[in-house]
């Protein structure tokens, strides 16, 4: 999709119990980060079993616009009516499931019903991103861990979670590394307070996010896509309002 970020997958049908083709897969994920995949045709369970094999599987809390498949708890409806105003993971870049400790590796998004236009999801590379900051901004984020919290909006009885990771992470193939932080979830750095961290936050938060290290996704219906949350960032667009759209997403956590 772009030099540094993303892969359109032919040739591939993920219905299909294989664990070659899901090794393919894995070694296209460690080369792109975001890989897209059109004309699929998955059930929630068929989305479960695949995801399955790539570790265990993260259980969301329902929420505004998210309900969980009846029978698979582990895939998440993820709807926006017509009339409706919040999509569910909009409002700024994130990675999923940072505030746990495994964290989330990859999410998958299979598109069962699209708006004619609109509603693309942007990525970004953190891998990309580190590279182009200078030595001494590369040596000080190494040094740093961050706090990522989550307090359940949308749903109030949801218990605070909270974890720590370095601020640098390290892929395990490839040995690169990239920046792991994004507003929606890292509050503060260890050892700092929140109005101390959050100037740094808010920098590398737009600095990741700038058009040379990021990709745009259009979807259509049937299309897949997955991606590292490890090494990317990702905002999905709500300028879809008039239209409904129903997506189903499968994150699994690191082993």
């Amino acid at each position: 999709m772009t030099p540094h970020l993303g892969a359109w997958v032919t040739g591939v049908d993920l219905a299909l119990e294989n664990p070659s083709t899901r090794a393919a897969v894995k070694s296209a994920l460690d080369e792109h980060y975001v890989l897209a995949f059109k004309d699929q045709s998955l059930t929630p369970r068929q989305l479960r079993d695949f995801v399955s094999g790539f570790g265990p599987l993260f259980l969301h809390h329902a929420d505004e616009g998210v309900l969980h498949c009846e029978g698979v708890p582990e895939v998440l409806q993820m709807l926006k009516e017509p009339d409706g105003d919040r999509l569910f993971g909009g409002g700024d870049w994130h990675a999923d499931v940072t505030f746990r400790k495994p964290a989330g590796y990859l999410s998958v998004l299979h598109a069962i019903e699209v708006p004619p236009v609109g509603g693309d999801t942007c990525f970004a590379s953190t891998i990309a991103a580190f590279d182009a900051l200078s030595a001494g901004m590369k040596q000080t984020l190494r040094s740093l861990n961050a706090v990522h919290s989550y307090d359940g909006p949308g749903a109030p009885d949801h218990p605070t979670e909270t974890a720590i990771h370095p601020v640098v992470r390290v892929h395990p193939e490839s040995g690169k590394e990239g920046i792991y932080l994004n507003r929606m979830f890292a509050t503060r750095f260890d050892g700092m307070t929140e109005a101390e961290s959050r100037p740094m936050i808010d920098y590398l938060d737009a600095y990741i996010s700038r058009p040379e290290f990021s990709c745009r996704v259009s979807w259509s219906t049937g299309q897949v896509v997955m991606w590292d949350n490890r090494f990317t960032l990702h905002y999905p667009s709500n300028d879809f309002t008039g239209h409904r759209r129903m997506l189903i997403r499968c994150t699994a956590l690191e082993g």
